[in-house]
């Protein structure tokens, strides 16, 4: 891929985007291809509403209040990896640790949204992320916390017309 895009763009940015891609997508598919292999019906059910969620929040956010870095001329771009990576495979693990604890879900849902804010948190100091039009920390952990809410809302669905099983 470096190769392809190395007449367009400087090495600084072949860097940043070959970054996203091992950290918003690589990364996060090696730990869930080991989920997979444990619960592949985890998987297979919840990466794709992740996947789902992730870009309709990324793209209305990446219009109006947040942008990734590199930017695109389509800001959404930028999030593609973690789109496709990060946020799919984070919601499948949320599942599979519901499935496996019985747990309180408040508990583990705030877990889950701390921790995304914290990476998101880390990606704002380096400077890997940028907020605008008074956008906030506050309304990154709102927002991710609204996204695990849809995706454990999503798993009551497939509890009731009994896809999975608790």
């Amino acid at each position: 891929m470096t190769i392809l895009l190395k007449g367009y763009l400087s090495e600084r940015r072949r860097e940043e985007i070959l970054v996203n891609i091992i950290m918003g997508f690589i990364v996060p598919w090696i730990f869930g291809f080991i989920l997979y292999k444990k619960k592949p019906i985890i998987v297979l059910l919840i990466a794709p509403i992740g996947m789902t969620v992730a870009f309709i929040l990324n793209e209305w956010g990446t219009n109006y209040f947040w942008q990734f870095e590199p930017t695109f001329r389509n800001r959404s771009l930028s999030a593609l990896p973690l789109n496709i990576g990060f946020y799919p495979v984070l919601s499948s693990f949320l599942i599979y640790f519901k499935l496996k604890k019985k747990g309180n879900t408040i508990m583990l849902l705030f877990c889950f949204t701390l921790f995304t804010t914290g990476f998101e948190g880390m990606g704002l100091a380096v400077g890997r992320v940028e907020y605008f039009n008074e956008w906030n920390i506050i309304g990154t952990f709102i927002s991710y916390l609204i996204a695990y809410f849809i995706i454990y809302g999503y798993y009551q669905i497939l509890l009731k017309y009994q896809i999975l099983k608790n």
